[in-house]
């Protein structure tokens, strides 16, 4: 009772010190009234004439009174602690005379009541004055105080004689006083000790003196005398009893009672205070003064060091102590071991002392004379044996050598032979070892080398005795030096070993060369130690020392070289080997305790962890594998393996413990390491380790810890491999035998009754295998894991049929296992929180990839909740459950809204769950209905014995959903939550007696909302309550909670202007606050419009998805719950929303434009996927918040439509701005949903306004100018691949017609002046129409019959498009008619229109070229000749400032211009001149070829002046001008042949250079330096050309190593990096018959821009810029070749990057990668190298099969991730490259010219021939492109999935490349004259053609997929392969 009453007044007083409020003093003021003081004891009565200590002090208060005293160290306010030091200090002053009146047994921790009393007391008030600089001088009087009181009692109590013959009871009074001070005085000294830092120097200086001085000899004198009365009393009354009792309790605690005692306690003051002369008290609170002082580290010195007189006293004191211990005293009675202790005590901290001044003053502390003294007490054998005198004389000494290296290398002999001659025990010894190698540390390594082999040589068979000072191991040659601690002596030895010294010898020389080496920490130390050890093994004929040397090697070998470890434990393994055999058990022993070092010693991620675990593993494997030379013969081979096997648990077991990691990945990449630790298992059951065996049940601690840290017995990659690992494995072979088969078919009948029959048909590897994983995943359940068992499942062969069957069973028994180990609750570890845990994991399994792994996963989850229901009545598993329905549901909504880019992976914070998906979407669907089905039956039997728990569950479920990750407003979880919240449970027997009426579902969704409600309303503490009738608190972090509605509006202007002017605000500060303001409007009956406007206008000012959605439900409640705000905050919203129109905000704004790829820098890169979805989400976050405002307004116009008519107005407000702004605003795809959801909201608001003739005409006009207006820009492809999105759209369009029908009639007829409007609205149909064709089209691209789900009209799309109206409309959208209709007689007549009116068309860079069209009359007859040449004389006459004026159009349309086609028109010309010069240098840096070109026809200079001006702005335009007109001077390779362009490019070039600036020319000449001496080693290989690769490939890099490379030079295929390096041994000749091509590496830095220019429109920026350089480096391998024209494939690849942007422009997710090509001069170029990539020809060559078996072999079975990503891949690139094949008539396409990529796309190489010529002049190729046999079972075959998305994709990309044809026709027919083999009379015509711009999107859909069907697996197609294969021997 006392001791639990002690306790808590203990913790109350430490709690309430703790606190730092002052009102906490209360609670302290409390405690100390039951320490009322001396004083108080006083005045309430009793008597007075002994003084107020003399008044016996209660149990309880001293109880109190050391409570205090322990919390006062904890106090940080100044208040408390001053009114803690007041209580205490009334205390301490006569603690030393205090009567006490409490038990013997009141204080364990101190053996007198005295001693604690003091110290307690001493030590809170230090604490206080040194945590309160304010209090110190208080506390520093009160111990003044002390110190004088004690001294004066002291000299009191000496000065009466004690006669215990003539009055007995007096003489014990004065016994127990005298013995009282010294007690009291210890508890002092140890406090002052303990806070030496309260003192200055001088204070502790002064204190110690003092002290002293009070310790004096007549005192000791008498405090011995009183205790040797006390011992030899035999009274046992009063005093002299109670101080015999505590006389014994310190005796007991190794302090006898004595002089002794003090003499400690006093010196362990003085060495305090010498320490802090040293270091900081921070430093000394870490470390003891000695680890300090040994130590290297450097550590945090005193502030302050004070030298001199303090130094001075402290040195006098320690020399006067230690002359009082050598010369003896009469009160210094060296008789017990205990006094022997304390006197050793004495000495250590006087060297201590004495230490500590020879640091800071050597002159003062002579440390030779400290040396002397302790070699002395070292040569002394009774002193060296107490181990803390022997500590401290030994780190003195190592401390002592760090002032000289001689110093040094004498201590280091001197400690040499304390060690071996000594006598030391083992802790002793090893502090000597230790400061023996920290002593050698600061000599040569030949001393430590010396030191060791000195050492060594002890450990010899017979052990001689030696003269200890004569050692020449020690002592160099034998002579006496100075510091000899041993005299010479001339009769023999002085130390002669007895009967069992050697050994110890032995065993400390064997522990001071393990510590010497292993504190050096050299490898060559440390390897001679352990070749020394090793060596000595068995010489010394002692077991016991051979085994010491065992288990000492292994400290070593933590720290050894790789080598040495590897040769260490080889050793171990011959030893255990030798150990079994010879059954000698201690050295069995001996080397288990080495491993375990080792095991323990260590740690994960170092070479040496990879070298030990693999050697255990493997050691495991490899017993029983071979025989081995039995010397005993009745031990067996297999016996003897086993035993071999259990030497190897323990460590094995010991290092997976403690090397135990979450995350233990990085063992997966130590070779071969899965491998051995799944054979260890292996070989180990074959052994007999089962769970039933012998071995197994000795062993089963081990083994159940190595089966937690074990992978399954079949890697979790097994799905991505086709063969399974039991058919594979050699160990599960070992032993095969019919005995060994039998038994363990035998063990497996037991263990699995049910699969008797099954384990009839299994093979011995099979039963071998089904052991070991049922052993392995039963002690891994037996550890708490019971789910890896579904890992098993990924492995084929355990999928289906007998061994399948089985390991079904396997599992069940493991599960079982684990919930009987749940059942018994016996372990903490499986209680029910951890077997939930066990369920969320197993329901993660249920929506495995795999079926077979579906299947189990659902049985064992379904054992789990059968046999612990309560298993799912916990967050983990229910949250887990439910969130992996959303996770499903959302898997398969993937199809819909990413089409084509599948997730292989998702995951739950939330519910903590990860899974792994299939591509198959059909699968994915089986999965979540499969899952659902056992969700309901799981849910529906829990929810029958706990209705209320897993209803709360759901319910917390529902309270923190966060719906960021959910689509729309839809989660199946919570859906199927709800619907399981309302479920009647079947053991509820009233509401079941309820008779169920027709037709109606009767459950419990009302309560339990109500519930759901009643918790929302307490969960939030800070949450408003409805019936709260004042004004609710308003949070903020940074201001206090206020109820006035002046700090509410504060709050919100700040809010506002926070988010106004771009600071951080985060989300979850504004919906706090924005809801109590909702909060607030709901309940007040106030007209609060400051609070209205704010709740408004800050999800505005974010104007995010997430504000404005925050902002529509707050405003809806509002409305909802105070009808009386609604106008005001529609008012608002209508304001807001002005405000973002006229600040193009969000979906106004005008960065928001789908670009033109031609007006766009154009790339050679690879397709960027992430550059798409970049763009798509940045978009998106822009209109999202307008699109969900316009279904608010939407939803809550047909709420209110028959409102107040102040309501209808500000519709009508809204919807007029919004109209207006639309009609003035082209649209990108994304914005149609909203755009065409505003016409709607439009059209739904004119249907219900007012009955006025005029007003309802001009809406109508309005609304139909607003829809029309989206036609103005060219027809677009939806962006993206969201399905849902285009159908959304597709639906609304359909509603937008069935609305224009409803509102038909108004304008119908003209009226005044007012014309029809039908004319109009008819023009709308056939767009709307149209519109909706193209996206069924796009949707369903191959089955243009799925129309009838789709709300569907049709339109007269025949007859001709009212050309008239539209112009008169807005004439863009009369010029986009031509792009979405093909009707001649609409061109013509938009043709007239743009003739007669170009003024109207100015902007639009569409109408010019429809005018101009792409060449004078040539093609299309004489009376469009006549038009054409009108149209020029009217542009040339009085229209020309039209053309002069009218917006540029792209580069490539730009540079069309300049062809003869248009007669060199000055003005057609001017014009060209001005639209290139309007497109930056980037832009236009793509058509670098185009541009040369066009010089044939430049006859006006204008294109060489462009070319000239623009090379001022870049070099790197300058310098591919330049090597491009070098490769077009000549028709021919060999430069023989000129082209008629020469003159003018030889004439371009001279004025370019000229024109260059000094640095430009030097840059110029240093880049075509560097490149013209990377393309010469072409020609200097031309001599190797019949030479062996070797030497072509030696010849190579010496050129290359003479190459320098200069600052800034560049390869012409990479102009955006600079070559920094050259790998000069990267060159390797190609195969050619009379050239010389050669590849070679570079080293090139790159600058990665973040965010590039198309990015940058739709960033929203913050006042920061938007592009962030980020510098690179990478290899990139070039090509470079001689005498081959390369100006072909640069055409061919521009081409592919021309479509490239196509692609992104659309979003369309397909890939191609152009690599780069540039043609350098005639005959020459160089070709970038496709990284990472092989040819399928390369493929063939490696016996490949096909390119099916390649993707298995590299990827993976299809079940695998990887195999699915690398075909989705495929995919995509096959489809792309298979249109640009067609449409550009790629040919040649053996298997030489396709390449596969790491990531599993198809690359075409080499164009050699394109367009309209074919390799022979025979056209062997007939198929429209390649798409072979082994092409089509990669995509899995015609009707897979795969294959269906290929030919989905193909169509999309040959649709959306249809409207750019013009564009392409345009870079290929500037290049006609270039003299380029592929181009024939009629290519342009061909090529045209090929896009079928005469027929409609459906009719080209279908025209694709029927080139599609004509190219798979085309007889053609495999004809010209094989003829490859003959003629070339090009495998296919």
């Amino acid at each position: 009772m006392r001791t639990l009453r002690r306790d808590a007044l203990e913790k109350l007083a430490q709690l309430s010190a703790a606190e730092s409020s002052p009102g906490q003093q209360k609670d302290v003021a409390r405690l100390c009234r039951r320490c009322p003081g001396p004083r108080s004891r006083l005045n309430n009565g009793a008597d007075t004439r002994s003084g107020p200590a003399r008044i016996p002090m209660g149990l309880p208060e001293l109880e109190a009174l050391l409570a205090l005293c322990k919390a006062a160290p904890l106090v940080t306010n100044i208040e408390i602690a001053a009114q803690l030091l007041a209580q205490l200090t009334s205390y301490l002053p006569e603690s030393h005379v205090q009567n006490l009146n409490v038990p013997f047994s009141l204080l364990k921790e101190r053996p007198s009541p005295w001693e604690a009393l003091t110290y307690s007391l001493c030590n809170a008030i230090l604490s206080l004055g040194l945590n309160h600089p304010s209090l110190r001088q208080h506390a520093a009087s009160t111990i003044s105080r002390y110190v004088t009181s004690w001294l004066e009692v002291a000299h009191t109590s000496l000065a009466t004689p004690i006669d215990t013959e003539n009055d007995a009871e007096f003489a014990g009074t004065s016994i127990g006083r005298i013995v009282t001070l010294a007690v009291s005085l210890l508890g002092f000294l140890e406090a002052a000790a303990a806070h030496a830092r309260f003192w200055t120097p001088r204070e502790r200086i002064q204190l110690v003196r003092f002290i002293w001085d009070a310790l004096s000899e007549k005192y000791m004198i008498a405090l011995e005398t009183c205790l040797s009365i006390i011992r030899n009393t035999r009274d046992s009354d009063g005093d002299m009893r109670t101080w015999k009792h505590y006389s014994r309790r310190y005796a007991a605690d190794g302090r006898p009672l004595g002089a002794m005692i003090l003499r400690v306690a006093l010196m362990e003051l003085v060495t305090a205070c010498a320490a802090l002369q040293v270091a900081s008290p921070q430093a000394l609170e870490q470390k003891d003064i000695m680890e300090l002082l040994l130590s290297d580290e450097p550590f945090e010195r005193a502030e302050q060091p004070t030298f001199g007189m303090p130094i001075e006293q402290l040195a006098e004191i320690s020399a006067d102590e230690m002359k009082l211990l050598e010369e003896g005293s009469d009160y210094l009675r060296l008789g017990s071991a205990w006094q022997q202790r304390l006197a050793s005590a004495v000495r250590a901290n006087v060297f201590k002392t004495y230490l500590c001044c020879s640091v800071l003053d050597e002159e003062i502390a002579d440390p030779d004379a400290l040396l002397i003294r302790l070699e002395s007490t070292m040569s002394d054998p009774a002193q060296i044996l107490d181990e803390y005198l022997a500590s401290v004389v030994f780190k003195s000494m190592a401390t002592l050598a760090k002032s000289s290296s001689s110093l040094a290398s004498n201590i280091s002999r001197s400690l040499s032979r304390a060690i071996v001659y000594g006598g030391l025990d083992s802790k002793t010894a090893a502090v000597a070892a230790e400061c023996l190698a920290s002593v050698l540390l600061r000599l040569p390594q030949d001393a430590t080398i010396t030191t060791l082999y000195s050492l060594g040589n002890v450990l010899s068979a017979q052990p001689e005795n030696r003269n200890l000072t004569g050692s020449p191991d020690f002592d160099g040659h034998g002579k006496n030096h100075r510091h000899s601690m041993y005299p010479v002596q001339n009769g023999g030895s002085v130390v002669s070993f007895g009967p069992d010294e050697p050994s110890l010898v032995h065993m400390t020389t064997i522990e001071a060369i393990v510590k010497i080496a292993s504190t050096c920490g050299q490898d060559k130390i440390i390897a001679l130690a352990l070749s020394m050890l090793l060596q000595k093994y068995g010489k010394v004929n002692n077991a016991e020392v051979d085994a010491k040397i065992i288990t000492e090697t292994a400290f070593l070998g933590v720290k050894s070289a790789p080598s040495e470890l590897r040769s260490l434990l080889k050793m171990y393994s011959r030893l255990c080997h030798d150990g079994l055999i010879k059954e000698n058990d201690l050295i069995q022993e001996a080397v288990m305790q080495a491993r375990l070092h080792l095991s323990h010693g260590i740690k994960r991620g170092t070479e040496a962890f990879e070298i030990y675990i693999v050697h255990l593993l493997d050691s495991i494997v490899s017993k029983g594998d071979a025989h081995e030379i039995e010397t005993n013969s009745h031990v067996r081979d297999v016996e003897l393996a086993a035993h071999e096997i259990a030497q190897l648990l323990r460590p094995l077991a010991a290092l997976a413990a403690a090397n135990a990691s979450p995350d233990a990945e990085e063992d997966l990449g130590i070779e071969g390491f899965l491998t051995l630790q799944r054979d260890a298992w292996f070989n180990a059951v074959v052994h007999g380790f089962t769970l039933t065996s012998p071995f197994g049940i000795k062993y089963r601690q081990e083994m159940q810890v190595l089966a937690q840290f074990s992978r399954p017995l079949i890697p979790e990659d097994r799905a991505d491999h086709l063969e399974s690992d039991i058919e594979l494995n050699t160990t599960l072979r070992r032993g095969k035998s019919q005995d060994h088969v039998a038994d363990f078919r035998r063990y497996l009948f037991e263990v699995l009754p049910e699969s008797q029959i099954d384990l009839r048909e299994l093979n011995y590897s099979e039963l071998v295998f089904l052991a070991s994983a049922f052993t392995m995943e039963s002690l891994r359940a037996m550890s708490g894991d019971c789910t890896r068992v579904l890992t098993y499942f990924l492995d084929p062969r355990l999928r289906s049929g007998p061994l399948g069957n089985c390991m079904v069973q396997v599992a069940n028994r493991v599960v079982m296992e684990y919930i009987n180990r749940t059942l018994a609750a016996k372990d903490h570890m499986f209680s029910a929180p951890y077997i939930a845990q066990q369920l969320a994991l197993f329901f993660a399994g249920c929506c495995h990839r795999i079926h077979k792994v579906q299947y189990v996963a659902i049985h064992c989850a379904d054992l789990i909740i059968k046999q612990v229901p309560s298993s799912l009545c916990h967050k983990s598993s229910l949250f887990a459950l439910l969130e992996l329905l959303s996770i499903m549901w959302f898997s398969c909504l993937e199809r819909e809204i990413e089409e084509y880019e599948w997730q292989p992976k998702f995951t739950s914070e939330r519910g903590k769950v990860e899974v792994e998906l299939s591509d198959d979407y059909a699968f994915r669907r089986t999965t979540l209905v499969e899952l659902h089905k056992w969700a309901r039956i799981w849910m529906l039997r829990v929810l029958d014995i706990a209705p209320l728990d897993i209803k709360g569950l759901i319910q917390t479920y529902l309270s923190d959903y966060d719906d960021e990750g959910s689509f729309g407003h839809v989660s199946l979880g919570r859906s199927f939550a709800l619907e399981m919240g309302g479920m009647i449970p079947s053991t509820d027997q009233r509401l079941h007696a309820l008779d169920n009426q027709s037709g109606l579902d009767i459950n419990t969704a009302s309560e339990f909302m109500a519930q759901y409600t009643t918790r929302q309303e307490y969960r939030f503490v800070e949450g408003l309550r409805d019936d709260d009738q004042d004004v609710a608190p308003f949070p903020t972090q940074r201001f206090k909670m206020d109820k006035s509605i002046e700090d509410a509006r504060l709050l919100l202007a700040d809010i506002e202007s926070r988010t106004t002017s771009h600071q951080n605000v985060s989300m979850a500060e504004i919906r706090d606050v924005l809801r109590r303001a909702g909060a607030l409007l709901c309940r007040t009956d106030k007209d609060e419009g400051a609070i209205v406007h704010h709740l408004v206008g800050i999800p505005f000012a974010v104007l995010s998805r997430q504000s404005i959605k925050l902002g529509i439900s707050l405003w809806t409640g509002v409305i909802k719950e105070n009808a009386r705000m609604e106008s005001r905050i529609l008012a608002e919203i209508a304001e807001c929303w002005e405000n973002t129109v006229r600040q193009r905000r969000g979906l106004f704004d005008r960065r928001l434009l789908q670009q033109d790829p031609f007006y766009t820098k154009q790339e050679f890169a690879p397709s960027d996927r992430n550059l798409i979805s970049r763009r798509q989400k940045l978009a998106h976050d822009l209109i999202s918040p307008h699109l969900r405002l316009i279904q608010f307004l939407s939803s809550h116009f047909n709420a209110s439509r028959l409102g107040t008519p102040h309501i209808q107005r500000i519709y009508q407000r809204i919807i007029n701005v919004t109209l207006d702004a639309l009609a003035d605003k082209k649209c990108p795809a994304l914005t149609r949903e909203a755009h065409f959801h505003i016409v709607l909201l439009a059209l739904r608001i004119l249907r219900a306004s007012p009955v006025d003739a005029h007003l309802l005409w001009r809406s109508k006009d309005r609304v139909l100018s607003a829809a029309l207006s989206w036609f103005a820009s060219k027809p677009q492809w939806s962006f993206g691949g969201n399905r849902l999105q285009i159908k959304a759209e597709t639906h609304l369009l359909g509603d937008i017609h069935t609305a224009l029908e409803k509102v038909a009639y108004i304008g119908a007829e003209g009226f005044g002046s007012r014309r029809s409007l039908q004319s109009k609205q008819e023009l709308l149909y056939m767009l709307l129409a149209n519109e909706q064709t193209r996206l069924i089209v796009w949707l369903h691209p191959l089955d243009h019959e799925r129309k009838h789900h789709l709300h569907h009209f049709i339109s007269n799309q025949h007859s001709k498009p009212p050309s008239d109206t539209a112009w008169a409309e807005n004439p863009e959208i009369a010029v986009q008619l031509a792009h979405r209709f093909q009707s001649p007689a609409l061109t013509a007549a938009l043709r007239f229109l743009l003739t007669s009116f170009p003024e109207k068309v100015l902007n639009d860079p569409d109408a010019l070229e429809l005018l101009l069209g792409s060449s004078l009359p040539i093609d299309v007859g004489h009376q469009l000749k006549v038009s054409i040449t009108s149209v020029i004389h009217v542009l040339s006459t009085n229209k020309t400032q039209y053309l002069l004026y009218w917006v540029s159009v792209n580069p490539i349309t730009a540079v069309h211009y300049f062809l003869p086609a248009y007669g060199n028109n000055a003005f057609i010309v001017q014009y060209a001149m001005r639209a290139l010069e309007s497109h930056s240098v980037d832009t236009t840096f793509f058509y670098v070829p185009q541009i040369v070109q066009a010089l044939r026809y430049d006859m006006l200079g204008y294109v060489e002046r462009y070319i000239i001006e623009t090379a001022r702005l870049s070099q790197l335009f300058a310098h591919q001008i330049i090597w491009n007109m070098k490769a077009n001077a000549f028709k021919d390779e060999e430069s023989l042949i000129p082209d008629p362009v020469k003159p003018t490019l030889d004439k371009v070039l001279e004025s370019l250079i000229a024109s260059f600036t000094p640095a430009d020319k030097d840059f110029y000449e240093r880049e075509f330096q560097f490149f013209d001496e990377v393309t010469d080693i072409s020609g200097k290989l031309k001599p190797y050309i019949k030479r062996s690769k070797p030497e072509k490939k030696q010849k190579i890099e010496e050129e290359l190593r003479k190459i320098q490379v200069e600052v800034g030079v560049y390869l012409p295929s990479n102009p955006d990096g600079v070559v920094i390096g050259i790998d000069r041994k990267s060159g390797k000749p190609l195969q050619s018959h009379a050239k010389a091509p050669y590849m070679a590496t570079f080293r090139i830095r790159k600058e990665k821009e973040v965010n590039d220019e198309a990015d940058e429109m739709l960033i929203k920026t913050n006042g920061h810029s938007a592009n962030i350089q980020d510098t690179y480096e990478v290899w990139q391998s070039a090509i470079f070749k001689v005498g081959d024209d390369c100006r072909q494939d640069v055409l061919a690849l521009q081409l592919i990057a021309a479509f490239r942007g196509i692609f992104h422009s659309v979003g369309l997710d397909v890939y191609v990668n152009p690599y780069r090509v540039t043609a350098t001069a005639p005959g020459c170029g160089v070709i970038d190298v496709l990284p990472n990539s092989i040819s399928r020809d390369m493929l063939g060559r490696e016996a490949v099969n096909g390119l099916y078996d390649y993707f298995i072999s590299k990827y993976g079975g299809e079940d695998s991730i990887r195999f699915q990503e690398a075909r989705n891949n495929f995919v995509k690139s096959m489809a792309a490259y298979s249109v640009i094949s067609f449409l550009l008539q790629f040919k040649d396409r053996h298997n030489g010219n396709i390449m596969i990529d790491d990531a599993g796309h198809i690359l075409h190489i080499d164009f050699g021939f394109c367009f309209d010529i074919v390799p022979g002049g025979v056209k062997f190729e007939r198929a429209p492109f390649k798409l072979t046999a082994e092409m089509l079972a990669v995509m899995g075959g015609p009707n897979a999935q795969s294959y269906m998305w290929f030919e989905e994709l193909c169509i999309k990309a040959f649709l959306c490349s249809r409207p750019h044809a013009e564009h392409l026709a345009n870079m290929v027919s500037v290049m006609l004259d270039s003299g380029l083999p592929c181009f024939k009379p009629a290519t342009m015509q061909h090529l045209r053609e090929r896009f079928v711009l005469e027929r409609s999107e459906r009719e080209a859909a279908d025209f694709m997929r029927d080139l599609i069907r004509k190219s798979a697996n085309n007889l053609a197609t495999k004809g010209y392969d094989h003829f490859q294969l003959l003629t070339n021997g090009i495998p296919y």
